[in-house]
């Protein structure tokens, strides 16, 4: 594993983690990235209750990442994004705060729609089941034409599928960088935020991220950055983490 540097077996360890007075145990599995260790993933999914699925921010989504998702879909684990790498945006590629942030955007959105179909494929499912099944109890008359009936039972815009997605506003998304040994959520910089712009958290933990700018004259913030190309959402993150 060393020389390929690359994980090759699943390993475990057990971490210790205080939460509002109150101690855990966390059994966590590092089981491997790779294609070729694909069923050592399967193996690990089976055992855990949730999951964290790992992308590399500069290689972008890859086709074992729509595979991971796609086995903690099946098994009805709801993993939480942890977006490693961060470092290399700044240090390798070279982008300002304004294009790390619509890099990350985009790498979400392409997570986001992964997700989406995985949504979707089950939604068709579940609808056919249910078609199939008032066929059965209803049987046509001889020689009339079978019509699926797309407006009957379970449809797309029916599912709420919002809770679904990863956003970081709702706590499910982590920015890290594992070599530097960092990681933080929306939220932290909302608490670290919080009395040098004298906004409560809640309302920056909402806004961080997303079409919204920070007005200054009015002393609030707004929404309509990308039309009037203001810079504030992510940038205080990175550039605080720059």
């Amino acid at each position: 594993e060393k020389t390929r540097g690359i994980t090759m077996k699943s390993s475990a360890i057990t971490l210790h983690h205080s939460y509002r007075k109150e101690d855990y145990f966390i059994n966590l599995i590092d089981s491997p990235g790779h294609v070729d260790f694909n069923g050592e993933v399967s193996t690990a999914v089976r055992l855990c209750d949730g999951a964290l699925l790992v992308v590399d921010v500069v290689e972008g989504v890859c086709p074992q990442t729509v595979t991971v998702l796609q086995q903690a879909w099946s098994e009805c684990i709801k993993p939480c994004l942890v977006l490693n790498k961060c470092d290399r945006l700044i240090t390798e590629m070279k982008l300002t705060p304004e294009e790390a942030y619509t890099h990350l955007q985009r790498v979400l959105e392409q997570i986001n729609s992964k997700v989406g179909e995985l949504h979707s494929s089950t939604v068709m499912e579940k609808e056919n089941l249910v078609y199939s099944k008032a066929r059965a109890e209803e049987p046509d008359e001889e020689g009339d034409e079978q019509y699926y009936n797309w407006g009957s039972g379970l449809d797309l815009e029916a599912n709420d599928d919002s809770h679904l997605y990863f956003s970081p506003e709702r706590g499910n998304v982590v920015f890290a960088s594992a070599q530097d040994g960092w990681a933080f959520r929306i939220e932290n910089f909302a608490a670290l935020y919080q009395r040098k712009m004298g906004i409560r958290a809640g309302v920056l933990q909402k806004t961080l991220w997303g079409d919204y700018y920070l007005n200054m004259k009015a002393k609030q913030i707004s929404k309509g950055a990308y039309e009037k190309r203001k810079k504030y959402r992510l940038r205080l993150c990175v550039d605080t983490t720059a």
